[in-house]
């Protein structure tokens, strides 16, 4: 299973679909997956009230299962161990080419009024002076996020059409961690680095880097990141599940007084809420994978 991902590693634990159901059809829990940004002990300040607002609106219990990677997320998704995941837009390509069974419940925003998407960038330090756009990943050992990660597949694509080859014109080190992304570009393990608008704004809000650290040189819009849920859950559950997920955002979570400022931001990224989103919203993956014919899409790319 999973062919796509030649780095899939089995999910600890993870069995057949054997959830409990109450007497309205529906489980006595769902569970709802993520990978954490750098130290495993971030799960909580990410999810954690998310998860806590999820189970207050739609009435039953939801825990947590904190996965090491996308690939794990994707496992626990085709399994039925998990109910729920926040995913990578590619991720959620793999999941569903792979045998997933799910739906997308909300597609994350930034910031308050930002359209659907985000930009990843191509960044350098600011010493660097790095000019040129595209064609300045030529030569350089390059830091990739998550195999997985929309991050990695849409600059694989580009990098495709322009010539770059991998080995040939440029070196690739693979940080699953994209939140460290800018740490690992600032401290030279590589010499330029790929990452989401948000992942930047995140480590300089953190203190992991300055602004005057680092430039960016390139960029590309890419579609953002979903909250998937198993299409096998009853429907009047998974409406439930969609209404609140939209629900919930930064100012819903302040409202509660469970939080104050940046610490109601929801996901690794530190993102205000969730927005609509339909399966079709995601076709440029599937398009970017036939053109692009890159290893990581497995089958999507055939």
């Amino acid at each position: 299973m999973l062919a796509a991902l030649a780095l899939v590693a089995a999910v600890s634990g993870c069995g057949k679909e054997t959830a409990a159901t109450t007497s309205s059809g529906w489980p006595e829990k769902i569970i709802f997956a993520a990978v954490p940004a750098g130290e495993a002990n971030s799960f909580q300040s990410h999810y954690g009230l998310f998860v806590r607002a999820l189970s207050e609106e739609v009435g039953i219990k939801v825990e947590t299962f904190q996965a090491a990677d996308y690939a794990g997320v994707i496992e626990a998704l085709i399994s039925g161990t998990v109910d729920m995941a926040q995913l990578g837009a590619f991720s959620y390509a793999l999941a569903v080419q792979n045998g997933a069974k799910i739906e997308p419940a909300g597609l994350l925003q930034h910031q308050k009024g930002d359209p659907p998407g985000y930009t990843i960038l191509g960044i350098a330090p600011a010493s660097a002076n790095a000019t040129g756009g595209i064609d300045y990943f030529r030569g350089k050992t390059v830091c990739f996020p998550d195999p997985a990660s929309t991050s990695t597949l849409l600059p694989l694509f580009e990098f495709e059409k322009a010539g770059l080859k991998l080995d040939r014109d440029y070196k690739r080190l693979t940080v699953p961690a994209g939140n460290t992304i800018p740490r690992t570009v600032v401290k030279g393990d590589c010499q330029v680095g790929l990452v989401a608008d948000a992942q930047l704004d995140n480590a300089v809000r953190t203190g992991d880097v300055t602004r005057d650290q680092l430039t960016s040189f390139w960029k590309m819009q890419a579609p953002h990141s979903p909250v998937v849920m198993r299409s096998k859950l009853p429907q009047d559950l998974r409406d439930k599940i969609r209404t609140a997920t939209l629900k919930i955002n930064a100012e819903y979570l302040a409202a509660k007084g469970w939080c104050t400022g940046d610490a109601c931001l929801i996901s690794s990224n530190r993102d205000y809420g969730y927005l609509p989103v339909e399966h079709s919203y995601y076709q440029v993956i599937w398009d970017a994978c036939k053109a692009a014919k890159v290893e990581a899409c497995g089958p999507i790319g055939k």
